[in-house]
């Protein structure tokens, strides 16, 4: 049986188990016999592609699909796969990225991937999550939505809620009829995780940055510094960073009496080349 191409997010993956697959039902297709399938001489085809050595083309997704008797739906997946691994900025990658969770949601595969990823991709959903628990909201979208800084819609907050709901991440009690929050965390394939948090570390970097205007001094800390640090200097900074946010995560759940969302950002970046010391 050949691989269920929608399972896959990495076409380089899918076309070595499609060829193992292959393989097992005839012993006599070999990496050589594959190459020439895809409309190459190089025997070695297969692995430069599966070692990222080299990339496919477009004609040879075609002659592969063919020679695999791909569906035509199936066929035009495995374009959108190669167009994902290939963009080469973040924006390509999420236009392909949505293809890929239309094609999927078609198929009934991996449903809650598309509620995965629309967790980060919009920055208001964990703060909803902060406020719909809060002991001041009554039940009133509006309320929520003022909240947000920048205010949102009343339509983005129902929408959050039930992204929040359908997840898990929220729960309505069964007498009071109040949110409160779970312990339930997001878990899904590192490259949809990546891709998704990435987007949403842009978004709130853009907030970061909107907010020097947008409140007064006293009411945030914003503050930049420009250090050179060695290698090991850097990787010694990282995890004290890295203590620093598992101190803070669990300060703020040890709050009462919570009045506001606050929204911490640290950026840690090279802004030179490295240079190897003698």
């Amino acid at each position: 049986m050949l691989p269920d191409i929608y399972k896959y997010l990495d076409y380089r993956q899918y076309l070595m188990d499609l060829f193992e697959a292959l393989y097992e039902k005839d012993p006599a297709v070999s990496l050589r016999s594959f190459a020439r399938l895809a409309g190459s001489s190089s025997p070695n085809y297969l692995k430069l592609i599966y070692n990222r050595k080299i990339n496919i083309n477009e004609s040879s997704v075609d002659l592969i699909a063919e020679g695999a008797n791909l569906k035509k739906k199936e066929a035009e997946y495995l374009h959108i796969l190669v167009g994902f691994d290939h963009a080469k900025t973040h924006k390509e990658k999420d236009a392909f990225f949505k293809k890929i969770l239309y094609k999927r949601e078609y198929k009934s595969i991996k449903a809650l991937t598309k509620e995965q990823y629309l967790f980060f991709s919009h920055w208001y959903i964990p703060i909803i999550r902060e406020l719909v628990v809060h002991p001041g909201n009554n039940g009133n979208l509006m309320w929520i939505a003022r909240r947000v800084e920048p205010p949102i819609t009343e339509s983005k907050v129902r929408k959050g809620i039930a992204l929040l709901s359908k997840l898990g991440l929220i729960k309505k009690d069964k007498k009071g009829g109040k949110w409160r929050m779970t312990k339930q965390v997001i878990s899904t394939s590192t490259e949809v995780l990546s891709l998704a948090v990435s987007k949403y570390h842009r978004d709130v970097i853009v907030l970061a940055g909107e907010a020097i205007d947008r409140f007064r001094k006293p009411e945030r800390d914003i503050r930049s510094v420009t250090v050179g640090l060695s290698s090991e200097g850097f990787r010694e900074l990282k995890s004290r960073l890295e203590s620093f946010w598992k101190e803070t995560l669990d300060f703020s759940g040890k709050q009462k009496d919570v009045t506001r969302v606050y929204q911490i950002n640290t950026q840690l970046f090279p802004l030179s080349k490295e240079e190897k010391c003698k």
